[in-house]
């Protein structure tokens, strides 16, 4: 099977490529607007683009037409906080997404926590495992119409992680409870995990 992406839609490309690149990461970005309302909204399509300095990247398209509230709040604020949801929290996580008004807090409509930052204005949320501060570096903004992205790439300038996952200066990847994106409506747990180490010549 050979599949032409020209001919297709935007939510045709992404559910192939967010089938293909898997399993994305699940998590909740959290941001404050200019009115001081709290904001937090799930995505997957967000990744580590290079480790020094530490950037990530995180993309975001429209929602009727207009810029979502997580893409306005971070070209407000010049920061947002990436949270690590764990598998036990999901429902909430994916509440959130729900299209309400800019004027409801999500973070406490949908029964988390937002608790200060130490370096950044957004917040960041009690319950995650690994909340990550991140300061604006760079906003691109590609294709038109529905297809149209804002392309967010972020330092992070300080990580919180649980206490019970932190051990010997590292985090204990068999602790997390993280959730993948296989697809649209499909989704995986990190509950069988194993270690593989680079071979030596």
């Amino acid at each position: 099977m050979k599949v032409e992406m020209a001919n297709l839609d935007g939510e045709r490309i992404h559910d192939l490529l967010g089938s293909s690149i898997t399993p994305l990461p699940v998590v909740l970005i959290s941001t404050v607007g200019e009115d001081g309302i709290h904001n937090a909204a799930p995505f997957s399509l967000i990744t580590p683009v290079c480790w020094k300095p530490p950037i990530i990247c995180a993309s975001f398209g429209l929602r009727k037409g207009q810029k979502k509230d997580t893409t306005r709040n971070i070209e407000f604020s010049k920061d947002f906080v990436v949270n690590l949801m764990d598998e036990t929290l999901i429902k909430p996580t994916f509440q959130a997404a729900a299209d309400y008004p800019s004027s409801v807090d999500e973070i406490k409509e949908v029964g988390l926590t937002a608790i200060p930052a130490d370096k950044v204005k957004s917040p960041r949320i009690a319950e995650s495992q690994i909340s990550l501060e991140c300061r604006l570096v760079q906003s691109l903004e590609l294709g038109e119409g529905e297809n149209f992205r804002s392309v967010i790439f972020g330092e992070v300038v300080l990580m919180h992680v649980r206490d019970e996952l932190w051990a010997a200066g590292r985090i204990q990847v068999s602790q997390l409870r993280a959730v993948g994106r296989l697809g649209i409506e499909w989704f995986c747990k990190t509950e069988e995990i194993f270690e593989m180490r680079p071979p030596k010549v």
